[in-house]
């Protein structure tokens, strides 16, 4: 589900102030910036490993742009450096690329062991004429001490004890206790009879319990559903079912019907709080700064089937200069407003390129969820003062 609005930013460079405004917009599915993968022959290591793995493979590179390959290693976005020596001699645009790694990744920024958070292994491109192709292959590691690897979800079990045992009388109290393994995954536990939801509970210690009476009498299929709470450490999963048995309470004459609900599929939607996001406190060679407007997100499509909100910038134009898109950078935050689902905000970037704002895995997006983030422009210090003006697109898909 898509929708457009178009979007204007402007700023004005006079002797000692800049001000700024955006109009975020929504949009189709904007063109991914990454060509593929890289595929590390290791998913985790240390920062001071040498090398930092053996080697990292991709795809063919991009037909006409197989003059040379290069394995480099940075913060999403850029500056890269290198981790291996650069292949040449052509023809990397008609096979598999790969490239040996011969440094560590602290070698490869300069000798100080890498921050933490996210950073990019990218494999990149180069024509004979064209120069660097403007996308890469792209895996992003994750950076914690003096270890990386690579963010695959590990995978959960989940089963479901139900306590009493049946047939238990119509109102007796029942326990269901699902345990979650392995015993660090954090997240909530869905219990449910059939289709129905019965409840949720938190999982704490590996365990997540709920205590009901409200059971109506029959047989019953009972399973435990999990979902994590940071969905790129651990995986989701659901409980085998348990059959249980509600029988009528003693000296009661019980009939029953059955109700049967239709729900239909709720909204889709991004909603953005403002029209103009001004950037203030800048000059020539200086920077400004501001914040976006909020970029609210309902999904209540009942498919939980994830969903990435990015954003695309496109170069500032003034009065006789422009100013590189590049030259923006945004530091996004997220939190969710309501609903089950789970929100994680998109790493610090430049907008040179496509970047995420917020975004939700699969099996934890319904909800509402609000994205933001903070704005700030390097002026370059060779451009004349004036209004520069921009276009930000937002894009839920």
């Amino acid at each position: 589900m898509s929708k457009r609005v178009f979007a204007r930013a402007a700023a004005l460079l006079g002797a000692a102030a800049l001000t700024g405004g955006v109009l975020v917009a929504v949009a189709a599915p904007a063109q991914a910036a990454s060509l593929g993968e890289v595929q590390l022959s290791q998913t985790s290591g240390g920062v001071s490993d040498e090398p930092m793995f053996v080697s990292a493979s991709s795809a063919a590179c991009p037909a006409g742009f197989g003059e040379n390959a290069g394995l480099r290693i940075g913060r999403p976005g850029g500056p890269y450096s290198n981790l291996g020596r650069p292949l040449g001699g052509g023809g990397f645009d008609s096979a598999p690329v790969t490239i040996e790694a011969n440094r560590s990744f602290t070698t490869s920024i300069g000798g100080s062991a890498p921050a933490a958070g996210e950073w990019w292994v990218i494999i990149e491109c180069y024509s004979l004429t064209e120069g660097r192709h403007p996308d890469e292959f792209v895996t992003p590691i994750t950076v914690s001490g003096t270890t990386w690897r690579v963010p695959i979800a590990e995978a959960t079990s989940t089963t479901l004890a139900v306590a009493p045992a049946s047939p238990v009388e119509q109102g007796d109290e029942v326990t269901l206790t699902a345990t979650v393994t392995p015993g660090a995954a954090e997240g909530t536990v869905q219990f449910r009879r059939g289709a129905s939801v019965i409840g949720t509970a938190p999982v704490t210690g590996g365990t997540a319990t709920l205590t009901t009476t409200a059971l109506p009498v029959g047989t019953h299929s009972l399973t435990a559903t999990f979902t994590p709470a940071d969905a790129t450490a651990f995986s989701g999963s659901v409980s085998s079912a348990a059959t249980y048995t509600i029988t009528a309470s003693s000296g009661s004459i019980n009939d029953q019907q059955e109700i049967i609900a239709d729900v239909e599929a709720g909204a889709f939607t991004l909603d953005v709080a403002g029209d103009t996001a001004l950037l203030t406190g800048g000059s020539v060679g200086g920077s400004a700064t501001g914040e976006l407007h909020s970029a609210t997100v309902t999904d209540l499509r009942g498919s939980n089937a994830g969903w990435d909100l990015t954003g695309q910038l496109a170069d500032f134009v003034g009065p006789t200069a422009t100013i590189s898109s590049g030259n923006l950078s945004w530091t996004p935050s997220a939190t969710r407003t309501s609903g089950s689902g789970v929100v994680t905000a998109g790493a610090t970037a430049d907008l040179g390129e496509t970047r995420t704002l917020c975004s939700t895995a699969v099996g934890a997006s319904a909800g509402q969820f609000t994205c933001d983030a903070d704005l700030e422009l390097a002026v370059p210090d060779d451009v004349a003062p004036g209004e520069y003006s921009a276009t930000l697109t937002l894009t839920l898909a």
